[in-house]
């Protein structure tokens, strides 16, 4: 993931003024959609419609089935290659790790996405009205430092992989109205080429996807604070709303934000074709893009809430059967 920078230059009052209106004119409309000022505009968890504002208890269950042990053997795994860095022999075995790792889940159909990045997903078929929908839950496995090398890539984002193989791993053991797609995104790190290419696949094949959810950079919480930041725009609103609702509803315990970072990431190519989308992050970016960003630095404990939360709102989204 890639945060949004500038050099700062000492200028006359007036200047700065006008190019800080200049720049929110320019931040507004390079973001279709997004009505919502920095730091403001957190639904309500009263905007979710009547039948998601009650507690399930088979989302209860399945809540309670993730497993921070298993978040933090897969962001080992994943940082113990050293680097994933995209062209590195790291990126092409985590890829085949991923892979692995997928197919031995039952129940899900598991392939590599164009040749070119090596993406990896796993589909769960759905098996109601609305299975030819599919809600995309994706997080990119590559990772970048200064030094290609050694690129660990903990934080940003073998532990946001980890939360996507343990919603995969939870939620096949259930069967939804819509179809639920696991998706790992090479080059997120070098532009972003591989979550494009599958969103463009889905729009020339007619895929209907009401929500993409991201996980990127979703477990740095060093001071054990719990705030998760929603990054979401007005196609979305009611899905964040979902959210919200569900950290009191099934005792998530997080407390929310709304958009205050603006970063470049997988949510991006979506976004760009219409489809909504939400993406978690966290209160800060941390050690990623550098070689420190190993797996001390991740919190397993709020990549675990991070993970609830987010499968409230998917099983929610999907429609378990």
């Amino acid at each position: 993931m890639t945060a949004n920078s500038g050099d700062r230059k000492p200028v006359p009052f007036l200047t700065l003024s006008l190019a800080i209106a200049v720049a929110v004119l320019i931040t507004l409309v390079s973001l279709p959609g997004l009505s919502l000022p920095p730091g403001q505009g957190l639904p309500s968890a009263g905007e979710v419609p009547s039948s998601w504002a009650v507690a399930d208890p088979r989302i209860q269950e399945m809540l309670m089935q993730v497993n921070e042990g298993n978040l933090s053997r897969t962001t080992d795994d994943l940082a113990g290659l050293g680097t994933r860095y995209v062209g590195t022999g790291g990126n092409g075995q985590a890829a085949t790790y991923l892979h692995n790792r997928l197919s031995s889940i039952p129940g899900l159909q598991v392939r590599y996405q164009d040749d070119r990045f090596r993406n990896v997903i796993g589909t769960l078929p759905g098996e109601g009205s609305a299975s030819a929908e599919a809600i995309v839950v994706g997080a990119h496995y590559d990772s970048i430092s200064p030094d290609p090398l050694h690129a660990p890539g903990a934080t940003d984002n073998a532990c946001g992989v980890a939360i996507v193989l343990e919603q995969a791993r939870v939620m096949s053991r259930y069967r939804f109205n819509r179809t639920l797609v696991f998706a790992f995104w090479n080059a997120e790190e070098t532009g972003g080429g591989g979550s494009r290419s599958y969103a463009k696949e889905a729009v020339g094949e007619g895929l209907i996807i009401p929500l993409y959810l991201n996980y990127d950079s979703s477990c740095y919480d060093p001071g054990n604070r719990s705030v998760i930041d929603l990054m979401y725009d007005g196609s979305s609103r009611e899905y964040a709303a979902l959210a919200v609702a569900s950290t009191s509803l099934y005792g998530v315990n997080a407390t929310l934000t709304s958009n205050l970072h603006r970063c470049e990431a997988d949510y991006l190519p979506f976004r760009d074709l219409g489809y909504p989308w939400v993406m978690t992050h966290s209160e800060s970016h941390g050690p990623g893009h550098g070689e420190g960003d190993t797996l001390d630095k991740a919190s397993f404990a709020y990549a675990g809430m991070n993970a609830r939360l987010g499968l409230a709102t998917l099983v929610r989204v999907a429609g378990v059967d």
